[in-house]
């Protein structure tokens, strides 16, 4: 009796293949690809169930070879790119087992997956132990710290590219400067400018767009908005006949905003728009607030219409915050509760937002929308006592004592209790 044939190996390029016709919604088959390209493809792919193949896949053809070739350095970077935090630790196992780890292009990639995840230290492990780096590898370190906010880590680390033998680029000046902004220290954002300003080459630094809004932000928040003008103004007068980037506006903007400008920051989005800077939400929401602090209640709700209107933007709960408390503060409670109340957009309305125009409501003693925007408040977050408080007290500004009882009951029945104010005051001998 002959023996039984050897079995068959799996061929991971077809079953990626054949997941991605499955998904696809044309009749039209696909040329064969290769496992590459598939690969590649369902990394990217928007769906779950396809992303969840790659890493077996890899598996596959690490087992099998002749199945579907040997895995290199692209295939790797592929399935990095698009990582989560879950697969990169099995990648870097997988790419230490197919011996591509000395790769500096996968090690990059696979520093980035780290960085990207939040795994910053995990990041830094591999550079320190990877036997070849380059600029883009160290980068890639500095960006998972910057990510996970470890500002004084990216400085001292950045602080050893030149005995590393890295390239500080465009993009490492950019993470430098942008941890000084945080740790307010002006002094090495200086030097950090200095730095930019003598490796700049052809257009100069400020044709760095990033870079350039890095350093407004920087100088902003150490207090120095003079230096920041300087900074925009050299940036803008570089920019194209459009008038610039609306990164660069928004950090100026931004810079005015901090230190209570908010005449400067109206006068700046309006000059940017009349320009032909096209405004993100970023920039709506600076001038918004500008407007929520400086009592322009009538620009502001013409910003905030604009955005759907002209840009086609869609606000967030940051937006209807901002125009919330802009109409409460105006004394407004009415208009407030229209535009969190329009159709479309319940879902963009956070509870702090609610709990803004119930606070609103108690100061003016409106009874009827406080109640409303507390059970709005409490549908979001129905554990959150700071709002049956704020009821009560708007209860007890209107002399409601029955509903104040009530109230009291329905706290004690869920097991909520205010706690007792005090004060403490310290007796010398």
């Amino acid at each position: 009796m002959p023996p039984p044939p050897p079995p068959v190996a799996p061929n991971p390029a077809a079953v990626l293949h054949a997941a991605l016709l499955r998904s696809s919604s044309e009749s039209r088959l696909p040329p064969p690809l290769s496992f590459n390209s598939l690969l590649a493809a369902a990394a990217s792919s928007p769906s779950p169930r396809l992303r969840s193949l790659v890493l077996p896949a890899l598996a596959l053809a690490h087992r099998y070879p002749a199945a579907a070739g040997p895995i290199d350095s692209y295939t790797l970077c592929s399935a990095l790119r698009h990582a989560t935090a879950d697969e990169a630790s099995p990648l870097h196992a997988l790419a230490a087992r197919s011996g591509w780890l000395g790769s500096v292009f996968v090690s990059c990639a696979l520093a980035a997956c780290y960085g990207g995840s939040g795994r910053s230290l995990d990041a830094r492990r591999l550079f320190d132990e990877s036997p070849v780096r380059n600029g883009v590898f160290g980068n890639a370190v500095l960006a998972g710290y910057v990510g996970a906010g470890m500002w004084a880590p990216a400085l001292e680390f950045a602080r050893r590219f030149p005995e590393l033998g890295l390239p500080a680029d465009g993009y490492t000046m950019t993470a430098v400067v942008r941890a000084c902004g945080e740790t307010a220290n002006a002094d090495l954002g200086a030097e950090a400018h200095g730095h930019a300003i003598r490796r700049a080459t052809g257009g100069g630094m400020e044709s760095d767009v990033f870079l350039s809004s890095a350093l407004v932000d920087m100088y902003g928040k150490c207090g120095l908005v003079g230096r920041a003008e300087l900074v925009f103004e050299l940036a803008r007068r570089r920019a194209d006949a459009c008038g610039g980037d609306v990164v660069l506006w928004t950090a100026m903007m931004n810079a005015y905003g901090r230190h209570g400008q908010c005449k400067e920051v109206i006068r700046m989005y309006d000059q940017m728009v009349t320009l032909g800077v096209w405004p993100d939400e970023l920039a709506i929401l600076a001038v918004l607030s500008a407007c929520q602090h400086a009592g322009e209640v009538i620009k502001g709700l013409q910003y905030f219409e604009s955005m759907r209107a002209d840009y086609e933007l869609v606000p967030t709960p940051e937006h209807y915050g901002c125009v919330v408390n802009m109409l409460c503060r105006a004394g407004d409670v009415a208009k407030a509760w229209e535009i969190t109340t329009r159709e479309g957009c319940g879902s963009d309305i956070g509870v702090s937002t609610w709990g803004a125009l119930l606070s609103a409501c108690r100061d003016r003693g409106d009874v009827e929308f406080g109640k409303m925007a507390a059970q709005k408040a409490i549908e979001l977050e129905p554990t959150n006592v700071g709002i049956y408080v704020e009821l009560s007290n708007l209860y007890a500004r209107a002399g409601l004592w029955e509903e104040i009882d009530d109230l009291r009951e329905v706290m004690k029945d869920k097991g909520f209790e205010k706690h007792v104010g005090c004060t403490w005051v310290e007796q010398s001998s």
